[in-house]
This record gives C-alpha cells, structure tokens and sequence, in this order.
C-alpha cells in the first residue's frame, strides 16, 4: 500500500533545494483534506568526505524516512538521486512547495496505484546488476522513453564515479559526448558493436582490468 507521506528537501529558508545544499527532510501526511508536517529531519551534508562516506551519510539520512517513498527537491541529481532510485523512491523536482502541489503528486503517483506503481516506483533508472557479480546493464534508449527528462548524464556519472564493477553494458542510440573527458579521469575504457540503425552496444571496463 502506498504511504500517503511525501518527503521534502528544504534549505534554511524552508525552500526547495538540492540535496547537497538542503538542510532539512520535512516529511508531510495527508489528514483528511490537508497536508500536515509530521517530522523535520535535520542533517548536515560534509561534502569533504570520501564518496563512499558521502553515500553512507545520505543514504542514512534515507533510511530515516521509513515507509515515505516520494520526494521532493528543487533538483534531485547525481549521487543523492542515484540513491533515492535505488531504494525505491519516486523522485520529484519542483520549484515550490504547496498543499496543491503535494496533492498533484500524490494524485501521480496514486493514480497508477493497481497497475502501474510497482514499475514507477522500482524502475531502475541507473544500471543494475546482472546475475552475475560485477556485471551491469542498462538499456539507456527504453529508459529515455520513459523518461525523456533523464539525461545520460543523470542516469550514469554517479554510477560510473563510485559503483565497483567489472563491466557494464550499455544500450544507447549514440555514445555520449561527455564520455571523452570523463573516461580519462576516472580511468574507464570502452567498445562499440552496433546493433542496428541508431542502436548500439557500449560496453565499458576499467582500465585496470583490462590491462590484467
């Protein structure tokens, strides 16, 4: 059953914000015909810390929101969205917070409560792991039309930054532009095979495995 709570990242000033700038998880429930704050989560992101302590840190203060699986933020990318993604949240960016807004999500979300929450609400849109260890994949061109607002930036830096693997297959129409610079830093490698018309197979490595 879906929980009628809707997660809210605020900054000091009560407004919508990123997660990296945010101050506070305001957690709302609908009371009969109003939306009424029910917990402030107050956190403090140290972004000098390590990746791996940056993502146990958020996904800590995730873990505090329970049984809420929607929230809210002014933007909700990289890192902290891949996070939210995997642990089952639909994600949500807006501009300003309301009794209206809230109930314009809710009602989103609700609506394909019978048949269609499921999928919204645990479609991977970052690459997941295959039966076997190590191995990842997404199909970039399905996600894309499902979400065109995810870019492929959105949907792989964070993972490409910080998830071990040993490859990952990719499904996209093109190779991503900012794959060149990107690559070389993080000492990430790949191969093109392609597939048909405007579809290929981009499959990545690391470096060090490959010169093994």
């Amino acid at each position: 059953m879906l929980s009628n709570k809707i997660a809210t990242i605020v900054d000091t000033a009560k407004k919508p914000s990123s997660f990296e700038n945010g101050t506070t998880i305001n957690i709302y429930y609908k009371d009969t015909d109003s939306w009424q704050l029910k917990e402030e989560i107050n956190y403090s992101l140290d972004t000098n810390l390590s990746l791996a302590d940056i993502r146990d840190y958020i996904r800590t203060v995730v873990l505090k929101l329970e049984d809420c699986k929607i929230v809210i933020g002014k933007t909700v990318s990289g890192l902290p969205y891949n996070i939210f993604d995997r642990m089952g949240f639909a994600i949500f960016e807006v501009d300003f917070i309301s009794d209206s807004l809230l109930d314009e999500i809710f009602s989103e979300v609700q609506e394909y409560k019978n048949e269609k929450v499921d999928s919204l609400l645990n479609l991977s849109t970052s690459p997941i792991q295959t039966e076997i260890d190590g191995i990842y994949f997404l199909n970039l061109i399905d996600l894309q039309e499902k979400h065109p607002e995810i870019s492929s930036k959105k949907a792989l830096q964070a993972f490409l930054a910080t998830t071990p693997f040993y490859k990952f297959e990719l499904i996209c129409s093109h190779v991503p532009p900012w794959f060149e610079n990107f690559f070389p830093a993080k000492k990430l490698t790949y191969s093109t095979q392609e597939l048909e018309k405007s579809k290929n197979r981009v499959t990545i490595f690391k470096e060090d495995l490959v010169q093994m």
